[in-house]
């Protein structure tokens, strides 16, 4: 199964992964992908409100190289880059071509995902550093995660609550699809 969790920065999407990946029975059935932006951020580039047409490229082919895991969880997937990317073009901070390239990588591959689970803003941003604290930016985000998520075929399925309960409801949702 290709799972993966989306939505806009400081919603509890790598915290969720990392209490997944604790539970020993998914540990061995699962790989995990940690989030992508971070890693852009350690290689020099600018994401956020500030990232660029060679960020933006990157992170969509990192999703598609995701997707070669059979059993896979993953922090982020195409759908965020798209959004992020769609962001950044409406701010004249990628150029078109770059947009058009990650809206055909979505186009084309988020049909490949068994089910991705989204998770909305429920919690105050942490500034650790990296992510952006700008809550009209991640706002902006969160209309565009859900302007996208109305086109898409593969089931979405909204976890909120505590992490306990965004586990459960993981969970039971997986059962579903495993059987």
């Amino acid at each position: 199964m290709k799972i993966a969790f989306t939505g806009a920065q400081s919603t509890g999407k790598t915290t969720l992964l990392q209490a997944v990946k604790s539970n020993e029975e998914f540990r061995y059935k699962y790989e995990f992908i940690d989030e992508i932006t971070r890693r852009m951020v350690k290689k020099g580039l600018k994401i956020n409100e500030a990232g660029g047409n060679t960020t933006q490229l990157l992170i969509m082919n990192e999703h598609i190289k995701n997707l070669l895991y059979q059993n896979v969880i993953m922090d982020r997937c195409v759908l965020d880059g798209v959004v992020y990317t769609d962001w950044l073009h409406w701010e004249g901070k990628v150029q078109t071509w770059v947009w058009e390239y990650a809206k055909n990588v979505f186009d084309h591959y988020v049909n490949q995902y068994d089910v991705i689970f989204y998770l909305k803003p429920e919690f105050d941003i942490v500034d650790d550093g990296v992510r952006s604290v700008d809550i009209s930016f991640r706002d902006e985000i969160v209309q565009r995660f859900e302007r996208y998520i109305k086109h898409i075929k593969v089931p979405i399925v909204t976890l909120s609550g505590t992490v306990e309960q965004r586990l459960e409801q993981f969970y039971n949702t997986l059962e579903q699809y495993e059987q």
